[in-house]
């Protein structure tokens, strides 16, 4: 089946070597559509990242930091970024831990323009 972001996700995929998987997800941790490449559980890491940044929401309510735009986790087996395409979706991007973040998150910010177009 074809989704509305296929080309998109594609060149994601071309531009990052160690690219595993990536989702557009709602504030509501809801993936709206996903391109994985090998097998991983991205629903729940998107779910489960999801309310990891709204208590982060909720710490720069307080303390006043400013608006989150991303998170990068990087563990052993993998690096988890997220960036914020808007106030209510959020790119997930998961990349062996072997890959730069620094790529991943370019590649996504000079993506997200398709990203955001294409729910337009």
């Amino acid at each position: 089946m074809s989704g509305m972001f296929d080309l998109t996700f594609r060149r994601l995929e071309e531009a990052l070597p160690g690219f595993r998987a990536a989702a557009v997800v709602g504030s509501d941790g809801i993936e709206i559509e996903a391109w994985v490449r090998s097998e991983l559980p991205h629903e729940v890491l998107s779910a489960e990242l999801n309310g990891l940044l709204r208590n982060l929401d909720r710490l720069q309510s307080e303390i006043g930091i400013g608006v989150l735009e991303e998170m990068a986790i990087r563990t052993s087996e993998e690096n988890l970024l997220m960036l914020r395409l808007s106030p209510e979706l959020f790119i997930l991007a998961i990349t062996d831990a072997s890959q730069p973040t620094g790529k991943a998150r370019y590649e996504i910010q000079r993506l997200a323009h398709l990203f955001l177009a294409q729910l337009a």
